[in-house]
């Protein structure tokens, strides 16, 4: 199958981009790495009658170090991020998170805003946005604004950009020194969509009990965004002790709420098994999610921790 018909609009700036989006109207969709758009197009699930294509605007493509935070241009290829000293200095979780995205070849070509523009369930980028809190800046008709994580993320595939809107700069905060981190995933197969996602930080005091605490979860959200798990601030002021960690993970699947409708199936607990270091009997979708959820926050800041005390393996 091949896509619709439909025109084809090549920009070289972000105001020939905006002047566009509002000149071919409300079915016009910007193209940058393409990675997920033409399958879509070509499977005619997604129909534009008009592709504005960005990939001329280079100003969108760069990685910056400035003061407490880095700067990350949308057009900036997923390999980029990867491979950037600047990332690898400054916000090591962010570069881990990205070799889970898909294969080489779909990172050589996808880009950090598109890739958020979509926002799929569980995607690595959004999960990193949220537990560190990064900043999304938008351009429009009516200059810039700038979106927290939560206002940023709406619904499954949609984010608060509009129609006659593009991302231009994702801001992310420099991890520092004393900070620990961890992301791990659980999908079907290595490159696939997660089926769980989890990013965590961590802080810790001189006297070993915990100053800060932060975990993101993707693909456990009923309304199809990165959730912010709350029950971890539990741990603050408290040493991390295994006991107080097993307490967290049951309230962390008392807090999740996954879609139940979520294609999760009990055959995949063979993944989860191998994390948890046993057997998973059978469980529904949501079920599976709630433990998922749970086993991978717990294991990320076991990360993070390692990573503090300089026992990580």
């Amino acid at each position: 199958m091949k896509p619709v018909p439909f025109e084809y609009v090549a920009v070289k700036s972000v105001n020939e981009a905006i002047t566009a989006l509002e000149k071919y109207g409300d079915n016009t969709v910007i193209i940058a790495g393409g990675q997920s758009l033409m399958q879509e197009m070509n499977l005619r699930q997604a129909r534009p009658s008009c592709l504005v294509d960005i990939n001329g605007i280079t100003d969108l493509d760069y990685i910056e170090e400035t003061g407490d935070a880095i700067k990350i241009g949308a057009l900036t290829r997923h390999r980029t991020v990867e491979k950037s000293e600047i990332v690898k200095r400054n916000c090591p979780l962010l570069q881990e998170a990205v070799t889970h995205i898909a294969h080489f070849q779909i990172r050589n070509r996808g880009t950090i805003g598109g890739s958020l523009r979509q926002n799929p369930p569980g995607a690595e980028y959004g999960v990193v946005a949220r537990v560190l809190n990064a900043q999304f800046v938008i351009a429009g008709p009516d200059g810039k604004r700038v979106l927290s994580g939560e206002e940023f993320f709406v619904s499954h595939f949609k984010t608060a950009v509009k129609q006659n809107e593009i991302i231009v700069e994702i801001i992310f905060p420099k991890l520092t020194k004393d900070t620990g981190y961890g992301f791990l995933e659980v999908t079907r197969r290595h490159g696939h969509i997660p089926i769980v996602s989890a990013a965590a930080t961590l802080q810790l005091n001189e006297d070993d009990t915990v100053k800060d605490a932060q975990v993101a979860l993707g693909n456990v959200s009923p309304q199809g965004v990165p959730y912010k798990v709350q029950s971890v601030s539990q741990l603050i002021g408290k040493p991390f002790t295994q006991e107080i960690l097993d307490q967290l993970a049951n309230d962390i699947k008392n807090e999740v709420n996954p879609d139940p409708e979520a294609d999760a199936k009990a055959g995949y607990t063979l993944q989860l098994s191998r994390i948890m270091g046993r057997r998973v009997s059978e469980i529904s979708s949501a079920e599976y999610r709630k433990e998922a959820s749970s086993v991978l926050s717990i294991r990320a800041l076991q990360k993070a921790y390692q990573q503090i005390k300089g026992t990580f393996q």
